[in-house]
């Protein structure tokens, strides 16, 4: 049949690509936009032999046609789910992670609500926009048809940053917010949990009048969380000396605790303690919790993946992740 390209003809250019990780792909429950994302990640670290690379949400936005702010959504969703991974900061060398570690099917109300999220996102980018070329390319340069060979060759060359935004989206129910603001907060609000407190301002202004700045609401929230967690949380009746001691003899390869007074280490160990009754068995739960977070080699924390530590493993969104899952 003329439709018919034999692989053998490489003046057309191919992929290479591992089977495990296509039927990986082809399993995975993702978003149009973020698996577009991920099959470029493949492409640009694997069918290369490039290995970890430095993407940018623009470099993302030309090769799939979606727009930078999207790009850079669906790879903080990817990195949260495992699929992908990131080297060092917001800025570090992305890269595909083994499909053994990746989170294939998402609870059904966050699979539904990525979903509307996309839906909602594609409205808004439509209203900024007045015609689809517009999204990717100036009028002044007309769309121009690329030379297979030129698309098969590795991904470089000068880009278009993206635009500059807050680093903070509210889509009604959720904030979005990027992973180095997570950071600079988390140092500056110290000892305050601060996704758990983004959390709890999701689900006030959820309910509430529309803010046309989020990023300052969400610092005056963590301000006045702060100026309450002054005087620290009281230890009274929770080991948390015990748990440090505990995670040092069943996490010997992870990084020890230098600072055992370190205030906001010891607030979350405090706050998880206090949660349920569950927590408060003593080795009954916090043995097999620790010996579950000894087997992962990373967990998402902060808005990246990073190496266990117990700062990371206490955080309420770890936390939950690691003593829910199966042994």
């Amino acid at each position: 049949m003329d439709n018919v390209i034999q692989l053998g003809n490489t003046q057309r250019g191919f992929t290479r690509m591992d089977n495990s990780i296509m039927d990986a792909l082809m399993a995975i429950d993702l978003p149009a936009r973020e698996l577009k994302v991920a099959l470029f990640v493949a492409k640009t670290t694997i069918n290369f032999q490039a290995g970890p690379a430095r993407i940018t949400a623009a470099a993302v936005s030309k090769a799939t046609h979606i727009h930078p702010d999207v790009a850079s959504k669906a790879i903080s969703r990817l990195l949260k789910r495992r699929v992908i991974f990131r080297e060092g900061g917001a800025r570090g060398d992305i890269g595909l992670c083994d499909p053994k570690e990746w989170v294939f099917v998402e609870g059904p109300n966050q699979t539904n609500r990525a979903d509307s999220d996309q839906s909602d996102k594609v409205v808004s980018i439509a209203s900024q926009t007045k015609t689809d070329d517009s999204l990717l390319y100036s009028k002044k340069e007309p769309l121009v048809t690329v030379p297979t060979e030129q698309i098969t060759a590795p991904q470089g060359g000068d880009v278009t940053p993206a635009e500059k935004t807050t680093g903070v989206s509210f889509n009604g129910e959720d904030f979005e917010v990027s992973s180095d603001l997570i950071t600079k907060w988390a140092t500056a609000y110290a000892p305050v949990d601060v996704e758990t407190e983004i959390t709890r301002a999701a689900a006030w202004a959820a309910g509430a009048k529309a803010k046309k700045d989020y990023r300052r609401f969400l610092v005056n929230w963590l301000a006045k969380a702060h100026r309450k967690s002054a005087n620290g949380v009281s230890e009274a009746g929770v080991p948390v000396d015990q748990i440090i001691d505990l995670y040092h003899r069943v996490c010997p390869n992870l990084a020890a605790v230098t600072v055992k007074t370190d205030k906001a280490l010891r607030s979350m160990i405090v706050e998880r303690w206090n949660e349920s009754e569950v927590h408060q068995s003593g080795k009954g739960f916090w043995l097999p919790f620790f010996e579950k977070a000894n087997n992962r080699s990373q967990v998402f924390y902060r808005g990246q993946n990073v190496v266990p530590r117990l700062e990371a493993l206490v955080s309420r969104a770890v936390f939950r992740e690691i003593s829910e899952a199966q042994q």
